[in-house]
C-alpha cells in the first residue's frame, strides 16, 4: 500500500517534530509533481505557511517515501545519524526525518537551480570534477572514523563478505546461460576467474585502513549539478550507503558507466583530483598508489553489478552497457593480477 499524499496537517506535524517549524503551521500544500521509482515515491510540493510562522521557512519541498524495505541500511537512518556531519551542499537539506517507522524524509527541492544530464549522456568534464569534489568531501568527513562499524554501520568480516559474494555467484551460471554467445568467451572466462578466486578485492574491506562512509550508488544521475554552470554539486538518493573504501564510489561513477574512450581520457586526472582533495582535507596517510590499487580492486567488484541487476528482473537496457564498461575497465587496468 502506497503512502498517502502529504496534507498541510501532516507536513506541519513532521516539520514541527524536527524543529524546522518552531511556531505557526503549514496552511496549504500544493502538489506540483509525483514521481515513482522502483523503490520510492517522490512528492514535489509547494508549502504555504500561516502568518505566525517564521518568514524564512522552505516553500519548495520534496517528500520521499520508501516503497520497499531496505536490505541493510535505510536512507532515513543516513539522514538521522550520518548527514549531520555534512553541510548543504554536498547534501540536500533534510527538513524532517519522520520517526514513525515509515522512513519518510522531507528534503529541499533543488530542481529550480540544479539538474543532471539526461540518461545516458555522460557528465561534462566540469561536472565530473564537481562530482569527484563532492565524493572527496563526503569521504574525508568519515575517513577512518572510530564510529564506523560501532555506532554507524556494520563491520565487515571474512564471513560476511564471502557470504555476500556467494549470494551473487549463485546467479552466475543462469546469467551466462541466459545470453548464450551474446556473452563473449572472453567475458565468460573473466567471470569464471574472478568468482573462482580467493576474493581478495572484497576481503580488502576487513582492513580498516581508509574505510569511510560511501554513497554506494554514485552514478551521474544521483548528482545534481548547478544549472548556471558554476557552484557546488549535490549528491542525492542515499538508500545504498555503507562502509567501504572511497574508491568504490569512484569506480562506480567512472568504470561502471563510462565507455572506454571517455574513461581513458578522464580516469587518471579525476583520480588525482580526488586524491589532492583528500590531502587538502587533512588525509595524509593514503598515497596515490594506495588509491589506484583500491580503485582497481573496485573495478573487479563492479563485475557483480550486471548480475545483481539481471537477477532482479531488470531489462538489459538497465545493465548491458554497464557489463561492457566493467569488462573493458577490468582489461585496461590489468585486474587479473589482483585476484
Amino acid at each position: 500500500m502506497e503512502p498517502r499524499l502529504p496534507t498541510a496537517a501532516t507536513l506541519s506535524d513532521w516539520l514541527r517534530r524536527s524543529g524546522t517549524l518552531p511556531n505557526g503551521a503549514v496552511a496549504h500544500v500544493h502538489i506540483d509533481l509525483t514521481h515513482k521509482t522502483a523503490i520510492s515515491r517522490l512528492v514535489f510540493l509547494t508549502a504555504t505557511y500561516t502568518p505566525d510562522a517564521p518568514p524564512d521557512l522552505p516553500r519548495r519541498l520534496v517528500v520521499k517515501s520508501p516503497l520497499v524495505q531496505p536490505s541493510v541500511y535505510s536512507e532515513s537512518e543516513f539522514y538521522r545519524e550520518v548527514a549531520p556531519r555534512f553541510a548543504s551542499p554536498p547534501l540536500p537539506t533534510c527538513h524532517a526525518v519522520v520517526d514513525d517507522g515509515s522512513g519518510i524524509l522531507v528534503l529541499e527541492d533543488l530542481r529550480a537551480t540544479h539538474d543532471h544530464p539526461p540518461w545516458p549522456i555522460p557528465p561534462s568534464r566540469e561536472q565530473s570534477e564537481a562530482a569527484v569534489d563532492v565524493l572527496a568531501r563526503v569521504h574525508a568527513a568519515c575517513w577512518e572514523s572510530s564510529t564506523l562499524g560501532n555506532t554507524i554501520g556494520q563491520p565487515h568480516t571474512v564471513q560476511s563478505l564471502t557470504s555476500m559474494v556467494q549470494g551473487i555467484v549463485k546467479n552466475l551460471s543462469p546469467f551466462m546461460d541466459a545470453f548464450g554467445d551474446a556473452l563473449t568467451a572472453e567475458a565468460r572466462q573473466v567471470y569464471e576467474r574472478v568468482f573462482s578466486s580467493s576474493l581478495k578485492p572484497w576481503l580488502r574491506l576487513t582492513d580498516s585502513r581508509a574505510l569511510t562512509i560511501i554513497h554506494g550508488d554514485a552514478h551521474t544521475w544521483n548528482f545534481l549539478f548547478p544549472r548556471s554552470g558554476s557552484g557546488a554539486a549535490y549528491l542525492i538518493d542515499w538508500q545504498l550507503w555503507h562502509i567501504d573504501v572511497g574508491a568504490r564510489d569512484l569506480a562506480y561513477f567512472m568504470a561502471l558507466h563510462w565507455y572506454p574512450g571517455r574513461r581513458r581520457e578522464l580516469e587518471l586526472p579525476l583520480l588525482r583530483r580526488y586524491h589532492e582533495a583528500l590531502q587538502a582535507d587533512g588525509i595524509a596517510n593514503y598515497t596515490f598508489d594506495d588509491l589506484l590499487l583500491d580503485y582497481r580492486r573496485c573495478v573487479v567488484r563492479n563485475l557483480t553489478i550486471p548480475i545483481i541487476l539481471w537477477s532482479r528482473g531488470l531489462n538489459p537496457e538497465a545493465w548491458w552497457h554497464r557489463l561492457e564498461c566493467a569488462l573493458s575497465a577490468y582489461r585496461d587496468l590489468e585486474c587479473d593480477e589482483l585476484l
